[in-house]
């Protein structure tokens, strides 16, 4: 549908061309003129190229690509660029194979936990940081999540970090400064007082999920001053730190601190439809920063704010690390290298790319494109106040295999069983370490 209106296009100004070369050959030698010739030229000559970009998602996801390939197809009429998209499941076993097959798109979206396997088909973006701006990505966030032995195989495009989200109401209510900085200790002091006075308020909940990556991991990585896995495939923790972090996610419970696991483990990945949270009954909760305007919307009426994620004193790292899990990447085999590093630049820094893509792949990366979003009134502020909260801290960035979903069943099964009472804090981690490392020994070989 747009194939002929360019070609159309593209025939009247070769038509004009020639006749502007024509008319123009005699009398008219000056710079000027000659100045006006060139640039005639270069635009006509400009070369015309396809572009083949692949990028996973869902619905909303592939309607704001979708409109930001057609704006800047019409700022350069030059590049038809094809898009292929999907879901998620499949995605990387499709791109494993055309690379194979050497039939990988040219641009592509990406994320860090597949280096290990895809590295070697990426192109080095540092061929290419004439067309790619980085400089508008925190240069620590660039190397932890997009370099790869000191190549630059991703530009990231959106990222994350953990946050404190509080009810600032239900705070009032029960006496508590909206500025109080948490400690962990801190919350079960306070969250303990909170539920004596009131049975059926609780200062905080959490599902499964956040109790493991949210809670337990950031509060022992607090004292190991490591990360979950070493890169040697080892726990970055040892017996005493685990068990002193599952001895503290029982003491969350059995003080009233945090609300029945067995009532809010029906809403894992849905916290802002718990019953008790939309009746301002929970104080806080512990979550991704780009969670913060589904919990806003739940409870419209109530003031909800960001803080300072736990923390206490003497620690050796937050435990919460500035994230940029996705991003885009380009073939190293790619015909059309150039063209796709112009793409990519135009992506993920482009103030107008920014108004169409918004926070489809996570809040931006690229300084540009956020400060447009906030300008715009497209980004919540506090959510840029989370982010900044967390860039403040010393912290260390998760390996690929920090994100292995089996190593992370093994801590839920074992976490579970604590909270039912059918382990002690001992047990689990003995549990947990067996069952760390034995999948380590396997990921290694």
């Amino acid at each position: 549908m747009i194939k002929k209106p360019r070609l159309v296009a593209g025939m009247l100004l070769l038509s004009m061309a020639w006749l502007t070369a024509c008319s123009g050959g005699s009398g008219t030698e000056g710079n000027g003129s000659k100045g006006t010739e060139t640039k005639t030229d270069t635009k006509v000559e400009a070369k015309q190229t396809t572009l083949r970009f692949a990028w996973w998602g869902n619905d909303p996801r592939h309607k704001a690509t979708l409109a930001a390939i057609d704006a800047y197809m019409k700022l350069n009429p030059n590049v038809k660029i094809e898009a292929e998209y999907m879901g998620f499941d499949g995605f990387n076993k499709k791109l494993s194979t055309q690379f194979a097959g050497k039939t990988a798109p040219d641009l592509f979206q990406y994320t860090y936990e597949w280096t290990l396997d895809l590295s070697d088909f990426l192109l080095d973006l540092n061929t290419v940081k004439n067309l790619v701006d980085t400089s508008t990505i925190p240069a620590d966030t660039l190397k932890a999540f997009g370099s790869y032995k000191d190549r630059q195989i991703m530009a990231p495009a959106g990222m994350f970090a953990s946050t404190t989200i509080t009810n600032q109401d239900f705070l009032q209510k029960f006496g508590i400064p909206a500025d109080t900085v948490w400690t962990w200790d801190k919350i079960i002091e306070e969250g303990k007082k909170i539920h004596e006075k009131d049975k059926n308020a609780y200062l905080l909940t959490a599902d499964i999920d956040v109790i493991n990556k949210v809670i337990l991991q950031p509060y022992i990585m607090q004292k190991s001053g490591k990360g979950w896995v070493n890169d040697d495939f080892t726990p970055g923790f040892d017996k005493a730190q685990l068990t002193d972090g599952l001895t503290y996610l029982s003491n969350l419970y059995s003080s009233g601190t945090m609300e029945p696991f067995g009532d809010s483990t029906a809403f894992v990945g849905k916290m802002e439809q718990n019953p008790k949270w939309v009746k301002g009954e929970i104080g806080m909760l512990l979550d991704y920063v780009q969670a913060l305007d589904k919990y806003k919307q739940a409870i419209p009426n109530a003031k909800i704010g960001v803080g300072t994620f736990p923390e206490n004193p003497n620690a050796a790292q937050s435990g919460n690390p500035m994230v940029a899990g996705t991003g885009f990447a380009i073939a190293k085999d790619s015909k059309n290298k150039e063209e796709a590093a112009k793409f990519l630049n135009w992506l993920i820094n482009d103030k107008d790319a920014s108004m169409l893509l918004t926070t489809q792949r996570g809040i931006p990366a690229s300084s540009t494109a956020r400060k447009a979003l906030e300008d715009s009134g497209k980004l919540n502020p506090d959510i840029s106040k989370g982010l900044d909260l967390a860039a403040k801290k010393k912290s260390v960035a998760p390996n690929v295999i920090s994100t292995n979903a089996e190593l992370a069943q093994v801590v839920k099964d074992s976490i579970q069983k604590l909270i039912y009472n059918k382990a002690t804090p001992e047990q689990a981690a003995d549990e947990i370490l067996k069952g760390f490392n034995a999948k380590l020994k396997e990921l290694k070989s």
